[in-house]
């Protein structure tokens, strides 16, 4: 007696479909196997699902940085064009009326503020803003987003103050320091945030606290 060994005529190769680590192996020499239907071996994926954190990153990284790039034109453009108009008097007019678009307890000139922080890197930046206004930008609209902003504000709030612990004294402390009042929450407001701001809001928008 001799030791045979039988090969088939045609060797049979399958390709992975993609370049990795063999972690197991199912089928052995002489197993009966079906397309489709048999697992033949795994394939560690470890360093593939690493490589699509990686991409999907980027991926959000370029439509962040993209996202940034939009927002000067479209403030701008948002805000129309007046003639005459110095560039750094275009930037305070836009941040006035995107400021006032939302229910805030600053002063009415934060928006102008802003731009006299830094003026060099506004009137810097502001010309190449405008060149990148895409051609037919509709501008205005201003009523309509300072009804939408504020009420988004106040969901906002409502929100705050019941998501977190404290967070309508967190409300009445950021209002105080902005708008220099003297609000005091008692004991039932923070059992009842939401009964509370619908009182307490009102109240603010006529002594200008909030506009």
């Amino acid at each position: 007696e001799a030791p045979v060994v039988l090969r088939p005529d045609h060797a049979q190769m399958v390709t992975a479909p993609f370049d990795g680590i063999l972690l197991a192996s199912s089928a052995q020499p002489g197993d009966s196997v079906a397309r489709g239907e048999t697992q033949l071996a795994q394939l560690a994926t470890r360093e593939v699902e690493l490589e699509l954190a990686a991409a999907r990153a980027r991926a959000a990284n370029d439509m962040r940085d993209a996202a940034v790039a939009r927002a000067a034109p479209t403030l701008l453009a948002a805000a129309g064009t007046v003639p005459g108009e110095a560039m750094l008097d275009h930037w305070r007019r836009a941040f006035s009326l995107t400021y006032a678009a939302e229910l805030r307890a600053e002063r009415t000139a934060r928006g102008l503020s802003v731009v006299d922080a830094d003026p060099d890197r506004y009137a810097r930046f502001g010309a190449a803003a405008l060149l990148a206004v895409p051609a037919g930008a509709r501008s205005g609209g201003w009523v309509r987003r300072r009804i939408e902003g504020k009420l988004l504000s106040v969901l906002r709030l409502a929100k705050a103050a019941f998501t977190y612990a404290g967070g309508i004294d967190y409300l009445a402390w950021k209002i105080n320091r902005h708008a220099g009042t003297q609000i005091v929450i008692q004991p039932w407001q923070r059992r009842w945030p939401l009964v509370a701001a619908l009182i307490l809001v009102p109240r603010l928008l006529r002594g200008g606290a909030i506009r």
